[in-house]
Order: structure tokens, then sequence, then C-alpha cells
């Protein structure tokens, strides 16, 4: 009876562990920062750098089945910061096993405007007295101005030093979309079909930054990349 319940015991644990899922940390990893970085990817358009710090465990046993991570509000901050926490829904077949709060470093690579002399409060940049230096951009991601914005009229709110990184939130530039002003939205599926519809922009922005706005008919809430005057591409 004893060797019995024995052979009985052997046969379930067998079947248990046949039914799991054991991840490694070092996969885990791997597959979380594909899906961080493409997440982080609707962000903006530089080139980024994804490390996951560390993981609270060596190994993760989970159900068998199809693994899918979800971020949890990982697209409604815009900022891209150099030291983030990120937490992840680990589903299993659609359900819900765990949630983790994964720590990650960012670098995102892009251009950068520096002044190439001194300029004083109250003058316009122009290609004269700025140059483009690709940099890190994390931590300043939502204060660049960029190259394209020299087509602007953009006055100085602050005197800049020969080297200093010009900072948005230090000069004043003319906007291509205007808070509660009419827009057009343009959604792009992966399946290159695109549709327009009728939109309010909820905060101002100019071409190559990231705003939201709502669409008219059925009050649906967006966040898309400027792409023209009054013109904001989201992908959906």
């Amino acid at each position: 009876m004893k060797k019995l319940l024995g052979i009985i015991l052997i046969l379930i644990i067998s079947m248990t562990s046949a039914s799991a899922n054991v991840i490694s940390s070092d996969m885990m990893k791997k597959d979380l920062q594909e899906v961080i970085l493409q997440n982080y990817s609707n962000k903006t358009d530089a080139n980024l750098e994804i490390k996951i710090t560390m993981l609270p465990f060596q190994n993760l046993v989970l159900p068998d089945g199809h693994i899918r991570y979800e971020l949890i509000n990982g697209e409604n901050n815009a900022q891209l910061t150099s030291r983030e926490i990120i937490r992840v829904n680990i589903y299993v077949n659609n359900t819900l096993q765990r949630t983790l709060s994964v720590p990650i470093e960012v670098k995102a690579y892009g251009n950068i405007l520096i002044a190439t002399s001194d300029i004083p409060r109250n003058q316009p940049l122009n290609q004269f007295n700025v140059k483009v230096k690709r940099t890190n951009i994390a931590d300043k991601s939502s204060f660049i101005v960029t190259k394209e914005m020299l087509n602007k009229e953009i006055i100085t709110k602050k005197d800049f030093k020969e080297g200093e990184f010009i900072d948005k939130r230090f000069v004043k530039v003319r906007p291509d979309v205007v808070r509660n002003s009419d827009v057009r939205i343009i959604l792009n599926s992966n399946d290159a079909f695109q549709i327009a519809i009728d939109g309010v922009a909820q905060s101002d922005g100019v071409i190559g930054e990231y705003v939201t706005v709502e669409n008219k008919a059925y009050k649906r809430v967006y966040r898309g990349k400027i792409i023209g005057e009054n013109q904001v591409l989201v992908n959906i």
C-alpha cells in the first residue's frame, strides 16, 4: 500500500512539473526589455537602450501556457527619465498570475540644440547662434528644442551661455497645435490603414512633440505626434 501511495505521489509530482513553466530571471529580463522598448518607442523617436537592473527572483514558476506581459499605465507618462520603476502584469493564457515592480535604466539618444555663443535674453534663436549635438536626452526629453523648430519664431527668455543646452522652458515658441483648438486626428493602424477625424487639442505643442487630443464625435481621448499645423498622428 505504501509503495502504491509512493508511486501515485511520484506521478502527481511529475504531472505538476510537466504542467509548470519555469522562467529564469535572465530570460524574463530579455522578454520584458523588448516589451518595454516597444512601449517607450511610442513616446520618442530617439534611439533607446533599456536595461532591467534586477528582478526579485532567480526563477519564476508559472503555469504552462502562453505568457504575456502588460505594462500598467506604461503610456501615460511621456517624459523619459534615466531611472524608473515599471509595474508589469504577467498573464498566462490571459489569466493574471503576478504583478512585478521592475526597476529600469533608460538611455535615449537624440539631437538637442546648444548655444554656439552667449545668447542674451529676448534674442531670437537661429542657425548662427545654435548647433545640433547628439546626446542622451533621458531626463530632458520634454524640454528639447529641435533643429526643425528653428523655422519658427523662437525667442529666449533667459541668458544662455556658450555650450549650454537650449531648454524649451526658457524660450518662447509659436505652437503648431494650440490648446482647445480644432485639429485633424489621423488614425494610423499597423495594417497601413489611415482615417482622419476631427478633434480638439488638450495642450499646446510643436511638430515632433506628443499631445493629447479628443475626438469630437465620440469624446475618445488619444495621444499622438504632431506632424503638421493642427495635424496629429495617432498609432492604433
